[in-house]
C-alpha cells in the first residue's frame, strides 16, 4: 500500500512597512521675562501609529502525492490550488533520482513508475489564472519490490468536474497463482459511485461541481487463490470549471493544450475549440469569429494543400505523445496527401484522452479525436479513458446483431487488442483505425465546408458561415439525399433506436436478423450508420460512410464486411455467431457506385470518380453459417494464403467484442 504526503510550499514572508514621525523644529529664542527663558511651543504630541493593513493571502500550489511506492509500482503526485485562483497550465519536471516518463507533463497530475530503488524527486510549476507563476516540489521513495504476487493500479491522472473516468488493476503473478478477487475501494475525497462490474477495472464519474482543487483515492486490494493479499491506491485529482452556459456547445470539456508551442493561433486554438464557455443562443455567442480563427484552408491558401507543420501548429492535446503519434502518422501515412487536403476544412484538431465518441463539430469547425487510436505503448495506453461509448447500450433491447470488421486477403485486417494485455501496437496499424476514423471526420467537415466552400467571412463565426447552407439543404449531404434517398422505413425507425437512443417498440424488439438484413440489403446505404438522422435533417453519417468505405479501399485495399447475427452475449466467439445476411465489400453494388460518385466530386474532387468502377466485386455470405466461418470468402488474391486460424480461445472472444462494437462508428 502506498503512504501519502501532503507537500505545502508557503509564500515568503512580508515585511511591514515602517513608519516615521516627522521632527518639529526650535525657533530662535525671544528675550527672557523676569530673567527667566521664554516658555518655548507646547510639545505636538506624536500620531497614534496606524496599523499596517494585513496582506491578502498569496496563494500557492500544493502537492499531493505518494510518500513511498515499492519497485514495479505505479506511483502518483497531483499539483493543487486550494484557493480562487486555479491552474491555467502546468509542466512537470524530475529534478533527481531514477530516471522516469512523464506521459502527463503538462497535466495537474502526473504517475511514475520505475524498477529501480531511490529517491525521486519531481517538480511541478504551475500559472495561475491571476497570471502569478507557482512552483513546488516532492520527492517519492521507491522501496523494495514486493515479494510474490502483487497488483498494481494505473494510472493516476486528473480531469474536471462531470466526467466519466476509468483506472484498471494490474495483477503480476507469482508461478501457480491466479486472482481470486479484486475488490475496490473510496479511500478519501468526494464519495462517487464506483461501476466494478468488471473486477478489473473501476469507472466512475467526477464530482459535478468544486470549488477547490481536490483529489479522489481509490484502492484495489487483490487476493489470489493461494490467499496472498496486496493492495494499491490510485489518485486522481479534479479540476474546476466554470458553469456550463446555456445554449453551450460542450457540457465539459477537458484540459488540452496546443501541441506546438508559440504557433500563430496557439493562444486561441483551446478558447475557440475546446471551451465550456462557448455558447450559441438567438440573443448572443461567444463562438469565435472566422477572422480570429479561420479554417486551415488559409495557411495554405486558395486550393493549396497545407503542409505537416501547418496542421500540427493546429492540433491541441491532452498529452503531447498523441500530437507526436499524430505527426508521425501524417509524415508517414499520407503519401497522396488526402488527409491535409481534408484537413485544411478544419480550425482545430483536438486529441483527447478522455474524448469519446470521436466527432466533428459544425459550430467551430474542429474534429475531436479519440486517444485510442492513438496509443502505440503500454504506458500510452494507461492514460486512454477505457469508459465505453455510450452508444453500445442503445440496442440491447433488440434481437439480433450487427456485427462489422476490416477484411483484407480473406483474414481479418485490423484485429482487437485486448485491454488487459499490456501490448505495443505497431505505427503501421494506425491507418486501420486512425485512417478510418479520418476520412470519416473529415468527410463531415468537407460536407460542411467542401473545397468549392472555404472562402469564409471573417466577421462571422464559423456556424456563421455555413449555416445559411445548412439550412437552405445545399450541403453535399442534401445533394445526396435528394439524387439518391435512403427509403427504408424500417432502417430509418430502428436508426433512431441503435444511434440516438430511442425506446424501441415492440414490432422492433421482434425483428429478427433475417428480416433487418431483407431490410438494409433492399436499400442504398453502404451501412447502417447512415441512418443516424437527426430530427428533420438529411443524413450527414450517409456521406461519411460512403467516402470511409470507399477511401479505405482505393487506397488501402481494405473491404468492408456487415452482417446480422443471433443476440450476442459477452462471452460468445465469432463461431457462436450465426450470420442470417451479410456481405462484403457492399460499395461495389451498382445501386451504390453513383452514390459515392457523387460524395467524390463533392468533397475530394482531386480524386477521378471513375475509380469507384474498380472497386472489388460485392461477395454475399451464405446464410446459416457463423461469423468465422464467413471470413474466407474467395480464393487469396495475388496468390496470399488463406488465413490461419491462430486465436487463443480469449483472443476470439475479445476478437467477437471487437467486431459487435465496430458497428458503433464514430459520429
Amino acid at each position: 500500500m502506498k503512504q501519502f504526503i501532503q507537500v505545502v510550499r508557503q509564500p515568503a514572508a512580508l515585511t511591514l512597512a515602517v513608519l516615521l514621525a516627522a521632527c518639529g523644529g526650535g525657533g530662535g529664542g525671544g528675550a527672557p521675562v523676569n530673567g527667566s527663558p521664554a516658555p518655548g511651543p507646547a510639545p505636538i504630541p506624536a500620531p497614534a501609529p496606524v496599523p499596517a493593513p494585513t496582506p491578502a493571502p498569496v496563494c500557492e500550489i500544493t502537492i499531493s502525492a505518494d510518500a513511498t511506492v515499492a519497485s514495479g509500482k505505479t506511483a502518483g503526485a497531483a499539483a493543487l490550488s486550494a484557493c480562487t485562483p486555479y491552474i491555467t497550465s502546468i509542466a512537470w519536471a524530475q529534478v533527481s533520482g531514477p530516471s522516469v516518463t512523464l506521459q502527463a507533463a503538462r497535466s495537474p497530475t502526473v504517475a511514475i513508475e520505475t524498477s529501480t530503488a531511490g529517491v525521486i524527486r519531481l517538480r511541478a510549476d504551475a500559472t495561475l489564472s491571476d497570471g502569478r507563476t507557482s512552483s513546488a516540489t516532492t520527492d517519492i521513495t521507491v522501496a523494495a519490490p514486493v515479494s510474490g504476487s502483487f497488483v498494481t493500479v494505473r494510472a493516476d491522472h486528473s480531469l474536471r468536474v462531470g466526467t466519466d473516468t476509468s483506472v484498471r488493476a494490474w495483477p503480476t503473478l507469482a508461478s501457480g497463482e491466479a486472482v481470486s478477487k479484486i475488490v475496490w475501494s473510496q479511500v478519501s475525497g468526494t464519495p462517487v459511485k464506483m461501476n466494478t462490474d468488471d473486477q478489473d477495472v473501476m469507472i466512475f464519474t467526477t464530482p459535478a461541481t468544486a470549488s477547490v482543487d481536490s483529489t479522489l483515492v481509490f484502492r484495489a486490494t487483490m487476493t489470489t487463490t493461494s490467499g496472498k493479499v496486496d493492495s494499491d491506491d490510485v489518485i486522481v485529482s479534479i479540476d474546476r470549471q466554470a458553469a456550463t452556459p446555456n445554449g453551450y456547445i460542450f457540457k465539459n470539456t477537458a484540459r488540452v493544450h496546443p501541441y506546438v508551442v508559440g504557433g500563430a493561433y496557439a493562444n486561441v486554438l483551446a478558447r475557440c475549440s475546446y471551451d465550456v464557455g462557448l455558447y450559441s443562443l438567438d440573443t448572443g455567442t461567444t463562438l469565435c469569429k472566422a477572422g480570429t480563427l479561420p479554417l486551415l484552408q488559409s495557411d495554405a491558401g486558395s486550393g493549396g494543400v497545407p503542409s505537416v507543420a501547418q496542421v500540427m501548429a493546429r492540433v491541441i492535446v491532452s498529452h503531447d505523445f498523441l500530437g507526436a503519434n499524430f505527426e508521425k502518422f501524417l509524415n508517414s501515412q499520407d503519401a497522396k496527401g488526402d488527409f491535409r487536403r481534408m484537413l485544411a476544412a478544419t480550425s482545430t484538431i483536438v486529441i483527447g484522452s478522455h474524448v469519446r465518441p470521436s466527432f466533428y463539430q459544425p459550430a467551430t469547425g474542429a474534429i475531436y479525436l479519440d486517444a485510442n487510436y492513438l496509443w502505440l505503448t503500454p504506458e500510452q495506453r494507461d492514460v486512454v479513458t477505457e469508459v465505453p461509448d455510450y452508444r453500445l447500450a442503445y440496442d440491447d433491447q433488440l434481437n439480433f446483431t450487427s456485427l462489422g470488421r476490416l477484411v483484407k486477403n480473406n483474414d481479418y485486417a485490423r484485429r482487437s487488442y485486448p485491454a488487459g494485455e499490456r501490448v505495443t501496437r505497431p505505427e503501421s496499424d494506425l491507418i486501420l483505425g486512425l485512417g478510418r476514423l479520418l476520412y470519416h471526420e473529415l468527410a463531415h467537415a468537407g460536407d460542411y465546408f467542401a473545397p468549392s466552400s472555404r472562402n469564409l467571412n471573417t466577421t462571422l463565426s464559423i456556424y456563421g458561415n455555413v449555416e445559411p447552407r445548412a439550412a437552405a439543404k445545399s450541403l453535399p449531404s442534401d445533394d445526396l439525399a435528394t439524387a439518391y434517398p435512403l427509403l427504408s422505413s424500417q432502417m430509418k425507425g430502428l436508426g433512431q433506436v441503435m444511434f440516438l437512443g430511442v425506446t424501441p417498440t415492440a414490432v422492433q424488439k421482434a425483428y429478427t436478423a433475417a428480416e433487418v438484413g431483407n431490410f438494409f440489403s433492399s436499400d442504398v446505404a453502404s451501412d447502417e450508420y447512415a441512418y443516424s438522422i437527426n430530427d428533420n435533417a438529411n443524413s450527414r453519417e450517409d456521406l461519411a460512410m460512403l467516402f470511409e468505405e470507399f477511401m479505405m479501399s482505393y487506397r488501402h485495399g481494405i473491404q468492408y464486411d456487415i452482417a446480422y447475427s443471433n443476440l450476442f452475449k459477452d462471452g460468445m466467439t465469432s463461431d457462436q455467431l450465426i450470420v442470417a445476411w451479410g456481405q462484403r465489400g457492399r460499395i461495389a453494388l451498382p445501386s451504390i457506385k453513383p452514390r459515392i460518385k457523387l460524395v467524390i466530386i463533392k468533397v475530394a474532387p482531386w480524386i477521378d470518380p471513375a475509380v469507384v468502377d474498380t472497386l472489388p466485386a460485392t461477395i454475399q455470405m451464405p446464410a446459416n453459417r457463423s461469423w468465422e466461418a464467413n471470413l474466407a470468402l474467395s480464393g487469396p488474391v495475388n496468390g496470399a494464403p488463406q488465413p490461419a486460424s491462430f486465436f487463443s480461445m480469449s483472443e476470439k472472444r475479445s476478437q467477437a467484442r471487437f467486431d459487435v462494437a465496430e458497428r458503433r462508428h464514430a459520429h
